[in-house]
């Protein structure tokens, strides 16, 4: 189905903000899944060699995570197959997950349609500066980054370990999501800057160098970066610097563009979004900013750099469903699902968060306080 084609649009035009899933297929609308309300399977023994300790906790909670209007399942195919995940812990924190693991048969068989193509043994590449500011400012832009990066279908590289502004010591984003993740390589191929240095400044490469100083260098300074001092030997910005001026750099300003994903406009030029309705939706979703449209000009270099650690211009400071918009709901759809269910942190921060949650659960229960179902309250 990754064609979404026979899309029959159920709902009236303001409410497809609200839901999951309000787009559905006409060829495919799936009666009450059974499957999906079996009982968890039993714990495993203990005398179970080498066993995760996530399987000893299987989820209890069969409710999926779903969109806020939480259509019923004969208007959410997207969701059949799906099951809400487990966090691997030494105690039972799962009411944490707040995503699903496995996504639904749907979702895992998606296929971008954007998908750049790259010539025979080569690869096109995003690559991105982390932003300036504090972790949640990092984060919104670390999300549009991803999502952009999984419509595209490039190798996303990421950022040298550096220090973080606010965090002492040196980390990188897999420190803290699961990049390198089976699931999450399956959509989105992920390198470290090193490697992507090591491969694209060699012979053949698309940044080949024959100054080995200035090559090794740049390695070196791959594998741990200053970004604090810009006149370091170490400094981030030795490769940022190389990259902006060996690359093609979005114009990506969210505060005055929205970049918008239309097949049409892809394979026809801007002229082609003549469908009234998907107008509409471009307009409102943009508001007063003007509308950046993937095209050749996103489609085509090799390298496609966000300056996104600039302190001015191509800042992102907002939430993806706010930046990045998808004219076919479906695929909208998709990337929001896909956000929520593989941009969050690695099972030990949940799990060391959930420990911390059940000792404040614990002290509410004595002085009288009661949990719901999800042990909220």
């Amino acid at each position: 189905e990754a064609n979404m084609e026979a899309v029959v649009l159920k709902k009236s035009d303001t409410s497809y903000l609200e839901d999951e899933e309000y787009a559905i297929s006409k060829r495919r609308v799936p009666k009450e899944n059974e499957s999906l309300r079996e009982a968890p399977e039993a714990p495993r023994q203990e005398t179970e060699q080498r066993a995760t300790r996530k399987q000893f906790f299987p989820n209890e909670n069969t409710k999926l995570a779903r969109g806020f209007s939480g259509l019923p399942m004969d208007k959410t195919p997207a969701l059949v197959g799906a099951k809400r995940a487990s966090i691997e812990c030494d105690v039972n924190v799962n009411t944490l997950a707040y995503w699903n693991s496995p996504q639904g048969i749907r979702d895992e068989k998606f296929i971008s349609p954007f998908r750049v193509s790259a010539s025979s043994g080569k690869k096109k590449y995003l690559t991105f500066e982390p932003d300036i500011g504090g972790f949640n400012n990092i984060r919104m832009s670390l999300e549009v980054i991803f999502v952009i990066a999984a419509a595209t279908g490039r190798t996303l590289v990421l950022p040298p370990p550096q220090t973080i502004y606010l965090l002492s010591k040196q980390r990188t984003f897999d420190d803290f999501f699961p990049v390198f993740s089976e699931s999450f390589q399956k959509r989105v191929e992920v390198v470290t800057m090193e490697d992507f240095f090591i491969k694209e400044l060699g012979p053949g490469g698309l940044l080949h160098l024959d100054d080995d100083i200035t090559k090794q260098s740049l390695i070196s300074v791959s594998k741990s970066c200053n970004s604090k001092m810009a006149n370091s030997p170490d400094s981030c910005e030795k490769i940022y610097n190389y990259i902006r001026n060996n690359a093609s750099i979005a114009q990506l300003k969210d505060d005055r563009t929205c970049l918008v994903f239309d097949l049409e406009v892809l394979n026809q030029g801007e002229a082609a979004i003549n469908f009234t309705l998907a107008k509409k939706r471009v307009t409102k979703f943009c508001n007063n900013r003007e509308p950046l449209y993937y095209g050749p000009e996103l489609a085509n270099p090799d390298i496609l750099h966000f300056h996104t650690g600039d302190t001015e211009d191509y800042r992102i400071l907002n939430h993806f469903y706010s930046v990045v918009h998808f004219t076919n709901p479906l695929i909208d759809n998709y990337f929001k699902r896909f956000v929520r269910d593989f941009i969050h942190y690695h099972d030990n921060i949940f799990c060391a968060a959930g420990k911390i949650m059940k000792l404040l659960q614990e002290e509410g229960l004595q002085r009288g306080f009661n949990m719901d179902d999800e042990g909220g309250g």
